[in-house]
């Protein structure tokens, strides 16, 4: 009978820690995906200059995640493009981009192929239509 007890007991004790663990990294995981409303998957295979301008703007400590703000994307393109000189046969693509408040000065800026960064431009507008202002998206490079 003091053996049932005390296998009883370390069950219970078992249980608890193993719910609380589980409740642990429950709570981990929702304090993560808090800095984000929505994750989109980059394509790299279809606009590859872009995904490895992203990837690159990323490592040297751009943010992976753009708060959507459109009404002043015009200015942050014009902050981010500031002193850079357009390149004939080249775009001057932008990370993070001029509709992330997160873009404008410091933004990072590199010279790609025109088709590879209008594409993933149309791509992206088109994967954040729906998307309101203030709609946070984190990017990853697929």
């Amino acid at each position: 009978m003091k053996l049932l007890k005390i296998i009883l007991l370390l069950l219970l004790v078992v249980v608890g820690v193993a719910t609380g663990y589980i409740q642990l990294e429950q709570s981990k995981q929702e304090t993560t995906n808090s800095s984000y409303d929505k994750t989109i998957h980059f394509p790299s295979d279809r606009y590859p200059e872009t995904a490895k301008h992203i990837e690159e703007a990323i490592d040297e400590g751009h943010s992976s995640v753009c708060t959507i703000d459109r009404k002043h994307s015009d200015e942050q393109r014009e902050q981010s493009l500031h002193g850079i000189p357009t390149k004939r046969g080249y775009d001057r693509d932008e990370w993070p981009m001029a509709m992330c408040k997160e873009g404008g000065t410091g933004a990072s800026v590199k010279y790609i192929n025109p088709s590879d960064n209008r594409g993933a431009g149309s791509w992206v507008g088109h994967q954040l239509s729906d998307d309101p202002d203030g709609t946070r998206i984190q990017f990853i490079i697929d």
